[in-house]
């Protein structure tokens, strides 16, 4: 049996490579908040969208419930979020920030911005562009 298939050819090894090198610069900036960068998006999206469920959340973050609960677990802890019950289903729980949660994100932002222009000083502005376009298709239609 021929082997044709290659590592190099492996499109998941390949964004899964580019994913943990890409997330290592965003925390070497984000740590001097002692943030993640996993927190600092669920602070982003909490900061842009307040009152999510964890099931919007989950979604908006392309991740199952355990493994946000796991994320935001120490965020609760640090007094970043809060939860309480939805206005109409008192079942369900929404998430918002904190005080010390929007302090975080207000310590945090500048620190990604250094990232971001970094990032993009290194790849170029327009193609970075395009890999978020295109990821975000690509994760909008999963």
């Amino acid at each position: 049996m021929e082997n044709t298939s290659r590592l190099s050819d492996c499109n998941c090894f390949a964004v899964r490579q580019a994913a943990r090198h890409i997330t290592k610069h965003y925390e070497r900036h984000l740590s001097a908040a002692h943030v993640t960068s996993t927190q600092f998006s669920i602070l982003v999206v909490l900061f842009e969208k307040p009152g999510m469920t964890m099931n919007e959340l989950a979604d908006a973050m392309v991740m199952d419930r355990t493994s946000l609960v796991r994320a935001i677990k120490p965020m609760q802890r640090d007094g970043w979020l809060k939860t309480e019950a939805a206005a109409k289903e008192t079942r369900k729980l929404v998430l918002s920030l904190t005080q010390r949660g929007l302090q975080k994100v207000e310590e945090a932002a500048p620190l990604w911005e250094k990232a971001q222009q970094e990032f993009e000083s290194k790849v170029g502005s327009e193609s970075a562009a395009n890999w978020r376009r295109d990821f975000h298709e690509l994760t909008r239609n999963a």
